[in-house]
């Protein structure tokens, strides 16, 4: 399980991530599990990096680069939004991820301890 939180964390600290990209890494690492099962993984696994500040969301236009940062109560509910887990459409608005310094921190440090989905 380690393994598959840095791997979603690093993908916020290497680019913005789109959430729906988060849901499509797991679905290529644990195909057997299923979309559903892995989305289910994918939410618990964001909910806890945001409310320990380790990642922030944001709201883009598909198609550019500007982003409108999402306040924390907002952010949380919309792991629960299916509408943000499917890939958008050019100028589609869509939610995008990125690392904070202490989500920065905790990858390079290995500071995720005994996190269970």
């Amino acid at each position: 399980m380690d393994n598959l939180i840095y791997k979603i964390l690093w993908a916020t600290i290497e680019d913005f991530v789109g959430l729906w990209e988060i849901s499509w890494e797991l679905n290529s690492l644990f195909p057997e599990k299923g979309i559903e099962e892995n989305q289910e993984t994918a939410k618990k696994v964001l909910d806890y990096f945001l409310r320990n500040n380790l990642v922030v969301f944001y709201f883009s236009k598909w198609g550019s680069d500007e982003l409108t940062v999402i306040n924390l109560d907002e952010a949380i509910k919309i792991i629960n939004q299916k509408k943000y887990w499917e890939p958008p459409e050019v100028n589609d608005i869509c939610v995008k991820i990125g690392n904070t310094k202490k989500g920065e921190k905790f990858y390079n440090e290995k500071l995720i301890n005994n996190f269970a989905v």
